[in-house]
């Protein structure tokens, strides 16, 4: 007795299968290669942004010992006096950080902390959508 195997339908199974399985991991690979490219890109903003926020820190210090009476070694650069108290300003790679603190008490009170990206007409970002 004789037994005839059809490998027709199998074969055609298989080819398919290993087509999605090889779909599916290229898909992978790219997803995986863009999370990797935005996570570089955060984890550089997000250097940048804390870069930004211990300047402002050190900007704080100094202006408590103003407010205080006693003078730093130095001078921040980027600081300008105001009536009431001072105003520094710092930018790094597209951000700037905007910080006020007003005297009160024989301390400082903060008024303004303002952390923003700044605007750029020529990024490409821009051209989107018009909202018309």
């Amino acid at each position: 007795m004789t037994h005839k195997t059809r490998l027709g339908p199998l074969a055609i199974f298989l080819t398919i299968v290993a087509m999605v399985i090889t779909t599916l991991a290229v898909l992978t690979v790219a997803t995986s290669n863009a999370d990797m490219t935005m996570a570089k890109r955060f984890a550089d903003i997000t250097q940048v942004r804390y870069g930004l926020e211990a300047q402002g820190e050190e900007f704080l210090s100094y202006a408590e010992m103003y407010a205080q009476g006693t003078e730093p070694a130095e001078f921040m650069e980027g600081v300008t006096e105001t009536e009431n108290g001072y105003e520094y300003v710092a930018e790094s790679e597209g951000y700037r950080l905007e910080v006020a603190v007003a005297r009160s008490d024989g301390g400082i009170e903060v008024t303004k902390w303002k952390l923003t990206k700044i605007w750029n007409a020529d990024d490409p970002m821009n051209s989107i959508w018009q909202g018309n």
